[in-house]
């Protein structure tokens, strides 16, 4: 026990500070210099962040007021104006108020311009602002704040600009009113708190200065201060503080503090050899003394360091260099990474590794929660997607068959009350043409038009309940080509269509519900000759693939335009004098019932087509249908 007392680090203290007492004002000397000259260069650059700080208040506090003058302006306004909107007199009310103001805007919520008063100096700039204005104060509702720029003989100007709304109670902006300042107002402000005793600058973003030490700039002094400047942000780049030396060589102390514009950074200056000059003055001779005397002692000391202090500098450096690999992640750290020896280094070198594995350990466990956590968080976002989908597709359905059922209802109860009028005006029409003179042509002519009126309103009626009532699919399976031949025999084609019929060679089977699926096709066969106005060429055909066959009604007529193709199946939608826009809502009900898709592929002046594809039924042993083209 007494013999690792008198290795340990205790003893080779002791007899190191015995060894150096000969000399203990040198080395404090020296130790309070340094401290000194740290504390005074902290000091200075507390000093001139203060002032950095106060300059960037003085311009925050500038454009902050200006900000809530012009929002409280349009609040007050929106409140108690007595009219809705911002008018030409509002406009020239603010000018009048305030002469810094060189141009007021009215803009739309396109950026466009409404009223203006004064005359916008940089009308180049100006347009390109603009999609950042309409961001900040249409999409954000946010006042925009920050464009600031340098015109030529004039000076520094401030663009900004501020949603406007027809109430306070609006979430929609109405409006952007536009203002540009000028900041000679600012310029005087900064000029009453720049230091005496300081190089102070205001800069932008792109090293142009705003303002020095509150003096004009005239083109030499802005020469000089823009090349200083340049060297000053190279060298400082991110740090707030620091020494830099300028283009001359000579050295500053700079300090910064960021404005909230983004860029820009007011930086506050004083020479480099401020500590020395308030450290020592005119005493430079006691520091040669000193310097002499600390020289004598150097040989010294370094004789009794490579005895004492190597031995404790070196294990405590290797254990730094751990330590350093230790904080930047590196948590493996080995007994071969530092140096073990036989006291209390010794020791904490021990600790250390224990405390590194342990660090490992518990990263390792950390990470591995970690993943395990994250692939819970996307096995439970995917299975939250996917219900949510579910419930959302099956409240649609829900939805779709509620106002199927509900217009069913109206449908019916309407059909009903109609038709019973119909029929009693049909059988006072027959009574009528019965009682009157035979070969009465005008009479004739009028009973006419009642009946074909009838027809017409009892054909609407058939449309409305047929597309509205819904009753089960009573599926079968049916030979397509005769089908289709059947549907065209029995339907009655004017005498101006030619009719052209491309079904295949070889039997394809559906299984569809008959009925509805013929009142479908019948309806584009309706649609097509009226597209053609009685007069053009009606195409019928069927073309198969190996898993669905399609049944295309094309026609020479007008075409449907695009801008109208994507409403045409929709109810209701017609683009016709007289119709109810049901005909190709029920060709759409029924292939979506029969789970098939419905495509047009029309050309204007030249037709339509309109496609059915319906999947093919297959029993068993049936053979191979072909190719579709």
């Amino acid at each position: 026990m007494a013999k690792k007392r008198f290795r340990g680090l205790f003893f080779n203290a002791v007899l190191a500070l015995s060894l150096i007492s000969l000399v203990p004002f040198v080395l404090v000397g020296i130790y309070f210099t340094r401290a000194n000259s740290r504390i005074l260069q902290h000091e200075i650059f507390q000093k001139q962040q203060t002032i950095a700080s106060q300059l960037s208040a003085v311009v925050h506090t500038y454009f902050t007021r200006a900000s809530e003058y012009f929002s409280v302006f349009i609040d007050l306004h929106t409140e108690f104006g007595g009219h809705s909107f911002l008018n030409q007199e509002d406009l020239d009310y603010l000018r009048q108020r305030d002469n810094s103001i060189s141009y007021l805007a009215l803009l739309n919520t396109s950026g466009e311009q409404l009223l203006s008063q004064g005359e916008l100096l940089n009308p180049a700039g100006y347009k390109g602002f603009i999609p950042g204005i309409l961001k900040s104060c249409v999409q954000a509702r946010e006042n925009y704040i920050g464009q600031v720029y340098f015109i030529p003989q004039r000076g520094w100007f401030l663009l900004m600009a501020f949603p406007v709304y027809e109430s306070l109670a609006e979430k929609r902006t109405s409006g952007i009113l536009l203002v540009e300042m000028d900041l000679r107002k600012l310029t005087q402000l900064l000029a009453k708190v720049y230091p005496l005793e300081m190089d102070a600058f205001l800069v932008n973003a792109q090293n142009e200065i705003f303002s020095h030490n509150g003096f004009p700039q005239n083109s030499s002094d802005l020469q000089v201060a823009q090349s200083q400047i340049q060297a000053v942000r190279q060298q400082l780049a991110d740090r707030m503080t620091g020494e830099v030396t300028l283009p001359d060589g000579r050295k500053w102390l700079v300090s910064s503090v960021d404005l909230f514009l983004p860029g820009w950074r007011v930086y506050v200056a004083q020479p480099g050899n401020m500590v020395h000059k308030l450290l020592f003055g005119d005493t430079s001779h006691l520091i040669w003394g000193g310097l002499r005397l600390f020289l004598l002692m150097l040989l010294f000391v370094f004789v009794v360091s490579h005895w004492v202090i190597v031995p404790i500098t070196h294990p405590l450096e290797r254990l730094r260099k751990a330590a350093l690999r230790l904080r930047e992640g590196d948590d493996i750290i080995r007994r071969e990474d530092v140096e073990i020896p036989h006291n209390e280094i010794g020791d904490l070198s021990e600790v250390f590794l224990e405390m590194a594995a342990g660090l490992h350990n518990r990263r390792e466990e950390l990470l591995l929660a970690q993943r395990q956590l994250s692939n819970s968080n996307r096995e439970l976002e995917h299975r939250v997607q996917e219900r949510t989908q579910e419930l959302q597709t099956a409240m649609e359905e829900l939805v779709k068959k509620e106002r199927l059922a509900t217009m069913g209802q109206m449908a019916s109860i309407i059909s009903h009350e109609i038709r019973n009028p119909l029929a009693v005006i049909s059988n006072a029409t027959r009574l009528i043409k019965m009682l009157v003179k035979p070969h009465d042509i005008k009479v004739d002519k009028q009973i006419g038009i009642i009946e074909d009126e009838i027809k017409q309103a009892n054909s609407i009626i058939s449309e409305v309940l047929g597309y509205a009532r819904s009753r089960d699919l009573i599926l079968s399976a049916i030979e397509l080509n005769s089908y289709l031949h059947d549907i065209l025999l029995s339907y009655p084609l004017p005498p101006g269509i030619r009719l052209e019929e491309k079904l295949e060679a070889n039997p394809v089977r559906v299984k569809i519900d008959a009925e509805e699926m013929k009142q479908a096709i019948r309806n584009l066969i309706t649609n097509a000759v009226e597209a053609m106005q009685n007069q053009g060429t009606l195409t019928i055909g069927v073309k198969t693939g190996e898993h669905a066959v399609c049944i295309y009604v094309a026609d020479t007529g007008v075409g449907v335009p695009e801008n109208i193709r994507r409403k045409i199946f929709a109810p209701f939608f017609t683009t016709k004098a007289r119709g109810t826009g049901l005909g190709l809502a029920v060709v759409g009900k029924a292939v979506s019932r029969h789970q098939g898709k419905l495509f047009i592929r029309s050309e204007e002046g030249k037709g339509s087509c309109f496609e059915i594809y319906l999947k093919i039924y297959q029993k068993p042993g049936d053979t191979y249908y072909g190719q579709g083209s």
